[in-house]
């Protein structure tokens, strides 16, 4: 009787150690499936907007056809609209004018502010203008008055077209006209080639 009482035990004791071994095994693979899935799980948290922003939408396109026959398309990483205030604030802005007599220009910058009632555009940061005929300007600040008609800024100004670069004060674009006016402290440079 012994030896069965003895079987009995080392039975009950391999049962019990193959149990124990058994949810060792599972306790890893749930370990280890949880790893997993944590690793996949997005690390950015839900960004929310201020209570004053209606809606944000990144990778935007918009387009609008103007009074004298103008089209303009604004392009950004993001833009926040504020619908109380008819504001549109951009991030990283693109925004190509087509006048009405099939003149283009491009203008950009890092952040952009768009009056969506009366049409009007300032730009900030690391701004940049060209045109289809290879004009190029800088400056850190414009600003586009849609009922004048008008692209305008105080800053200084380097302006660069083939051999000739400009630099000033101040710049007054009238688009309907295609006039421009450096305001002061004019200094002109010609490269020779």
């Amino acid at each position: 009787m012994n030896a069965i009482k003895l079987n009995r035990i080392r039975f009950k004791k391999k049962t019990w150690i193959i149990a124990g071994l058994a949810c060792l095994l599972v306790l890893s693979v749930f370990v280890a499936l949880r790893a997993v899935n944590e690793r996949k799980a997005p690390q950015k948290l839900l960004k929310v907007m201020a209570e004053n922003i209606d809606l944000q939408v990144k990778n935007v396109v918009y387009t609008d056809v103007g009074q004298s026959g103008e089209k303009w398309e604004i392009k950004a990483d993001t833009v926040q609209y504020l619908r109380k205030e008819n504001l549109a604030l951009f991030e990283k802005i693109r925004v190509r004018m087509l006048t009405a007599d099939g003149k283009s220009f491009i203008l950009t910058g890092d952040k952009g502010r768009f009056q969506t009632e009366r049409k009007d555009i300032e730009i900030v940061g690391n701004v940049e203008g060209t045109s289809d005929r290879g004009e190029r300007f800088t400056t850190d600040k414009l600003s586009y008055n849609n009922a004048e008609g008008k692209i305008y800024t105080d800053s200084a100004v380097t302006m660069e077209s083939g051999q000739l670069k400009i630099k000033g004060t101040g710049l007054t674009v009238n688009m309907k006209s295609g006039e421009l006016n450096l305001v002061s402290r004019v200094k002109a440079e010609i490269k020779l080639k």
